[in-house]
């Protein structure tokens, strides 16, 4: 069967959840050319006043309320009194999203992001819609806004999370245990000499990679100035994401180490080679791709609720060790580096726990799921999906 159409929805073009999606294009593409994907940023179908309140509160309380933002975060009461508002603005947005749907005619569609899922979740049950919906998680905390009865499949990252979504009442059937995807990129080997020499750094001392997602989140700055004063040489990358205000402090700040500033870059995978720490906060992409890159991860300012989980992960794996404030980061970070044997187990647990193939099994499953029915959930049918025209609201 040839030209299967993927119809694969994230939001925002900086976030992992847009990387994860991406990764499983790029996958789907290199096992068929013919495979027509499409991906889109769920937020295109939301009223411009739904899209500016949802970013605004989630960035305003989780850089000066996390707190609340604890709260709030796969809160039973909370989510019940937000269901009814979620099913109207549904439903308000269905008409474009038909448009999408009755154009693009889609043999799946694959959610990397709670919002959109929930979204096509709503549209299928209103809607009668059989095109099968399949859910990538991408942290390991299965929230409540996950949860829809018309989610065919969900990919998950580790059995933990798949036994917390079957407590949830989640069909066991209904799951696949694949890892979180990233890009391929994170399986290739890059010279970690030659990435160093190009960013004019030493390859023989030791490289802190410092990041905080791809908004250059948390208390960076503040660690940078306590790591600065390490007592023996070492050298940072601070890649500060679309924090433009960060990338102008490092390039203009004196240092007495050497610290290299860089915005939103797509060289990651070489940066990580290069790399003997990652410092950062624990974002869902950002562990699987420093787990694939056999990578230790010195854990600083996790969001409350996703990254916290992603957080006790890693930690409970021994992959991780966790830094509460600036100058403990400095103790933690000089404590392992003068421990070359931690920092050897360390890379031995990522290794053993990392999934860096999930978006190649992810985009397998799509292929056959869209070529025999069988994969994604027993009996599921494709007789009434979107080419058959989809029923108005």
């Amino acid at each position: 069967m040839s030209n299967r159409r993927f119809l694969l929805l994230h939001i925002t073009t900086s976030s992992g959840h847009h990387r994860a999606s991406c990764a499983i294009q790029r996958s789907l593409l290199a096992a068929d050319p013919s495979v027509v994907c499409r991906s889109v940023d769920a937020f295109q179908y939301a009223s411009p006043v739904v899209r500016y309140a949802i970013r605004y509160l989630y960035y305003s309380l989780i850089q000066h309320q996390p707190d609340v933002w604890e709260y709030l975060y796969d809160n039973p009461s909370v989510h019940r009194r937000v269901q009814h508002l979620r099913a109207l603005l549904h439903r308000y947005h269905a008409a474009k999203f038909r448009k999408l749907v009755e154009d693009f005619k889609p043999d799946a569609i694959v959610c990397t992001q709670a919002y959109p899922c929930g979204m096509v979740a709503d549209f299928k049950r209103q809607n009668h819609l059989s095109v099968p919906l399949i859910g990538v998680l991408t942290d390991h905390a299965p929230h409540l806004y996950w949860f829809h009865e018309t989610v065919d499949t969900y990919v998950v990252p580790s059995d933990e999370v798949r036994e917390r979504f079957i407590q949830r009442g989640v069909a066991p059937e209904k799951l696949r245990v694949m890892g979180i995807p990233i890009d391929r990129d994170f399986r290739e080997r890059t010279d970690p000499a030659v990435t160093a020499r190009r960013l004019g750094l030493n390859p023989d001392h030791p490289t802190l990679l410092i990041m905080g997602g791809g908004g250059g989140f948390g208390r960076m700055a503040e660690i940078v100035l306590s790591l600065d004063h390490l007592p023996f040489p070492c050298q940072m990358i601070v890649v500060a994401g679309t924090n433009h205000g960060l990338l102008r402090w490092v390039r203009r700040q004196h240092f007495r180490q050497k610290v290299v500033g860089l915005g939103f870059v797509k060289e990651i995978p070489a940066l990580m080679d290069a790399a003997t720490l990652i410092i950062s906060k624990p974002g869902g992409l950002t562990t699987a791709e420093s787990l694939a890159k056999r990578l230790p991860m010195v854990i600083v300012n996790p969001i409350p609720g996703q990254e916290a989980y992603n957080a006790r992960y890693l930690l409970s794996q021994g992959a991780a060790v966790q830094a509460g404030s600036p100058s403990v980061v400095r103790q933690t970070v000089r404590d392992l580096l003068e421990d070359p044997g931690r920092i050897a187990s360390m890379r031995q647990r990522a290794a053993e726990i990392a999934r860096p193939d999930a978006a190649d099994a992810v985009a397998a499953m799509l292929r056959r799921a869209s070529a025999d029915q069988v994969e994604l959930t027993a009996g599921l049918s494709l007789v009434g999906r979107a080419s058959s025209g989809v029923p108005a609201v």
